[in-house]
């Protein structure tokens, strides 16, 4: 075999047809691995490729990296918070998470219902940020949920950025994972980050959210709960406690505390993510009496500080608000959602979320960031309780002004003389709801009855009795006729109102049981009474017209069977001992809180919630939906072992986790978004049920069968069809393997010219790379100056430039002045290639030389046929890069034109040598 620098010219038409099999499965196979490597993979580790190549900002040997003292909420966002965090900074510095607009999503959501993302908690102020280290636990299944149960949400988690704190709702029940762990602020975290493209299921439980039901709860908090989350520096409470005192003087439980604070920051401070970096003792104060515009971290901090100085419990919590609705049940979560806010504690009702930050606003500047990406951007999101705003809406909060004497605030709202007092005298609040404002009237031989709050039904009221501006002591008072006790030193005598229409105060002093009855007062007048009378009476009555309609809330899950908390009460006071009545029937009875829990029918429909007690009674209307399942083929038609999409719902919501049975066998369950995909039997029909909430929802998937042979006959026609096309055209079998052939051999030719080009770029690569050394190893051994280095590199690219433009005019001249074989266009040079090419084909003794290649064509005339081997190379190169190289044509015809006749000169010269051998042969016969 003849001397060839290339790799391809000995080989025979079957190893080149296995070389082509064999490089397209190992593109395959490396595609493949590719592809599936990440889902093989166990959950939470990394390829190879990711072990030896970190991710910003992350270790690369696996330690998650949490934020460092003095650090700005960890460098993987929100979905890495770390154990402190800093609070605030200006855009132009290091930068905080929280005041990010990255339009990159950082993970994707497929829920049951929208919701914030939370990642992270703290627990301790420090002034100027957070502290929230603990010890976390490792995850060993469903974890118990404490407090009331309000709604269950399942959801869909997939990653688009490392993490090592994963997105929940809260309060997380379960998670997919096992190899998660659990902080004591209810976290679920990784030792090491997740890769993007990990996935996760979980299931969360949320707390009531709706005021009537906060408002019913007292301050009766649990030791571990009141002394961990209501501390702050002593110079914090030092400013911010007298100040917060004043703001919420009129509120009467706790949430109207942690509303009326959360009211006054939305109106009094402004959203801005520009903000001048806060001073490094303490950032609460700073921002309540100093600036005038910060972002999510300073109004969630502020409100957390504020709660805690009036000793309820509250905590400082990170992660994600609910970001872009992109589907049916998605969401995308961009690196802009990353937010904080408020967890508020509330007794038997557990942490609930609140939200400070100007939602309006937010929302705005977060549409503001995806225009200026070119990017339309719209969402709706539930703040705190009761509160809901969406981009374009505009909100309609009151104007909550400081209190006056306040550091640089005034207020406008009034107080109330006289406190609230406990029926058992001790002024704990007990959820009595708000005490609007009155007034004293005094005048001169009267006696004055004050109430130092609205009479509500249920509501514990301190009266007190005054005569000329004096209190009366040692006076019996009445209501409704029963005696609640005698006035004290101050006139005053603590009673719980009836549960009445009205309510009528009587007052005997001096043991005088001569009275004057005053006509009834409605119940929004003053609340301070007085009868004028002769100056020797001793007794009065006062009436009072009360709201006897109490509002009934429903906390739970409103489904067939579930278990729900019933809530009634009468403008915030709770509707103690009052009956739970079920469409009529009496199931149950309030409790201190006015909450009773019973369990709703299981038929669908409508179901009326009542409480009554006495005069007092209120209803609303529970909806029990009625379960349906509706499918759709995977394909465009039903057919047998194919795929079925189930999708499960109730009144037009997501059923998730419901059992799905295919002919009375369960299969699977549904996701988050409702769904799940079955495999259709080997039958005529198929019977699709789903089952939750006691409920079962049937429909049949019919004509399997029929569909399955609709196709097959479609099929068979069409083949008819074309068969009795080709015959008409005169194509048979034959023709069809011929053109099969074809086809093959013009996918071998692109494969083996695609070989032979890649062959040449990396033989002129290797040849570059040696010079280019050599000449590094001159200058660096002194044998070739720098300026000689230069000088020839300036060559190099002179001539490189020079080629180039050569080319240019070439290809040019070449477009111009085109000459055609044919007609078809073909450049004459190519012409001269091909034709040369051809003309060396007759003279080469191969047989069915075109399922040969050009390598073993030329071996076969060199060695076969006796052929020059010089020229017959120079024809085949020529040939080569002309055909599969696109190289330039016109610089080989001469050397072509030339070994042509050489091959012909000597082709004729074996035909005359072999001519005269004849002669010789035919003369000595």
């Amino acid at each position: 075999m003849g001397s060839d620098d290339s790799p391809f010219d000995d080989v025979s038409a079957d190893r080149d047809y296995l070389r082509v099999l064999l490089t397209a499965v190992c593109v395959v196979a490396v595609v493949l691995a590719a592809a599936t490597l990440p889902i093989l993979a166990p959950g939470g580790t990394q390829s190879p490729l990711e072990s030896l190549v970190p991710l910003p900002q992350e270790n690369p040997f696996g330690e998650a990296g949490g934020t460092a003292a003095g650090g700005s909420g960890g460098q993987l966002g929100a979905l890495n918070p770390g154990s402190q965090t800093d609070v605030g900074g200006s855009i132009g510095g290091d930068g905080s998470p929280y005041q990010s607009q990255e339009t990159d999503p950082h993970f994707t959501v497929t829920s049951s219902e929208p919701a914030y993302w939370r990642t992270g908690a703290y627990e301790t102020y420090t002034g100027t940020g957070w502290d929230g280290r603990a010890d976390p636990q490792a995850y060993e299944g469903p974890m118990a949920v404490d407090g009331m149960a309000d709604t269950t949400v399942d959801y869909e988690v997939r990653l688009a950025k490392s993490a090592t704190s994963l997105p929940t709702v809260w309060r997380p029940k379960s998670v997919s994972r096992d190899d998660v762990m659990v902080t004591e602020y209810g976290a679920v975290t990784s030792e090491r980050p997740l890769p993007a493209g990990t996935t996760y299921s979980a299931t969360s439980v949320t707390p009531p959210d709706d005021p009537e039901v906060l408002r019913t709860s007292g301050r009766d908090y649990p030791d571990a709960v009141e002394s961990r989350y209501t501390g702050v520096p002593a110079s914090t409470s030092a400013q911010v406690g007298p100040f917060t005192d004043r703001l919420t003087e009129d509120s009467d439980s706790p949430y109207e505390t942690a509303a009326t604070i959360e009211r006054w920051l939305e109106a009094n401070k402004n959203y801005s993510l520009n903000v001048s970096q806060p001073p490094e003792d303490d950032v609460a104060s700073e921002f309540i009496f100093q600036m005038d515009e910060g972002y999510c971290e300073y109004f969630a901090t502020s409100m957390v500080v504020m709660l805690r100085s009036q000793d309820i419990p509250a905590r400082y919590v990170v992660g994600y608000s609910t970001g872009e609705r992109t589907g049916q049940n998605q969401y995308t979560v961009r690196g802009m959602n990353a937010h904080a806010w408020v967890e508020v504690y509330f007794e038997d009702v557990g942490w609930v979320k609140f939200d400070p930050t100007p939602g309006q606003e937010r929302l705005a500047s977060e549409q503001q960031a995806m225009q200026n990406s070119s990017q339309d951007y719209s969402a709706a999101e539930s703040g705190s309780p009761d509160e809901e705003f969406a981009v374009g809406t505009p909100t309609d909060e009151p104007q909550t002004e400081a209190p006056t004497g306040g550091a640089g605030q005034e207020s406008d709202s009034g107080g109330t003389e006289g406190t609230e007092t406990g029926t058992d005298g001790t002024g704990e609040n007990d959820g009595t709801g708000d005490s609007g404002d009155g007034q004293t009237v005094s005048q001169s031989g009267e006696f004055v009855i004050e109430l130092n709050r609205t009479a509500t039904p249920g509501a514990a009221v301190a009266a007190t009795v005054t005569r000329d501006g004096a209190p009366v002591e040692g006076a019996n008072v009445y209501f409704n006729g029963e005696r609640v006790g005698t006035t004290g030193p101050d006139g005053t005598v603590s009673g719980t109102v009836p549960y009445e229409a009205e309510l009528t105060i009587t007052v005997n002093a001096s043991g005088d049981t001569d009275s004057l009855v005053a006509p009834s007062v409605p119940r929004d007048s003053t609340r301070a009474f007085a009868v004028t009378g002769p100056q020797a009476q001793q007794s009065t009555n006062a009436s009072y017209e009360l709201n006897t309609t109490a509002s009934v809330s429903i906390t739970g899950e409103q489904v067939t069977g579930g278990e729900v908390t019933v809530t009634a009460t009468v403008d915030g006071v709770p509707v103690r001992d009052g009956d739970v009545l079920l469409n009529g029937e009496q199931t149950a009875t309030t409790d201190r809180q006015g909450r009773a829990t019973v369990i709703l029918p299981t038929e669908p429909g409508n179901v009326s919630v009542a409480v009554e007690r006495d005069a007092v009674s209120g209803n609303t209307t529970v909806v029990l939906e009625r379960l349906s399942v509706a499918t759709s083929p995977s394909l465009p038609l039903a057919f047998p072992v194919a795929g079925q999409t189930v999708n499960a719902t109730m009144g037009g919501d997501p059923v998730t986790n419901a059992t799905v049975t295919v002919g009375g066998e369960p299969t699977t369950r549904t996701g988050a978004a409702g769904q799940a995909t079955v495999g259709m039997p080997l039958a005529a029909s198929a019977e699709i049920s789903v089952s939750k909430y006691g409920q079962t929802a049937t429909t049949t998937v019919s004509g399997l069968f029929v569909n399955t042979a609709g196709v097959v006959l479609g099929f068979g026609v069409l083949l008819a069809g074309t068969a009795v096309g080709a015959r008409r055209r005169n194509v048979t079998p034959g023709t069809i393997w011929e053109w099969i052939r074809a086809a093959r051999e013009l996918a071998v030719g692109a494969l083996v010219g695609v070989a032979v080009v890649t062959d040449d770029l990396l033989g002129r690569f290797r040849t570059r790379l040696g010079l280019t050394a050599t000449a590094l190893r001159d200058l660096l051994t002194g044998h070739r100056s720098p300026a000689a280095l230069l000088e020839a590199l300036r060559a190099w690219l002179t001539d490189r430039l020079a080629a180039a433009e050569d080319a240019a005019s070439d290809a040019a001249a070449a477009v111009s002045t085109t000459e055609s074989n044919g007609g078809d266009g073909t450049p004459a040079a190519r012409v001269t290639i091909r034709e040369a090419w051809t003309r060396f084909l007759t003279h080469v003794s191969l047989r069915r030389y075109w399922t040969r290649t050009p390598g073993e064509i030329a071996t076969h005339a060199i060695e076969r046929d006796g052929l020059p081997p010089a020229a017959v190379r120079t024809v085949r190169d020529a040939f080569r890069a002309v055909e599969y190289g696109q190289r330039d044509a016109q610089e080989h015809v001469a050397a072509v034109e030339d070994a042509i006749r050489t091959i012909e000169t000597a082709a004729g010269q074996q035909s005359r040598t072999t001519d005269d051998t004849d002669d010789a042969t035919e003369g000595r016969a």
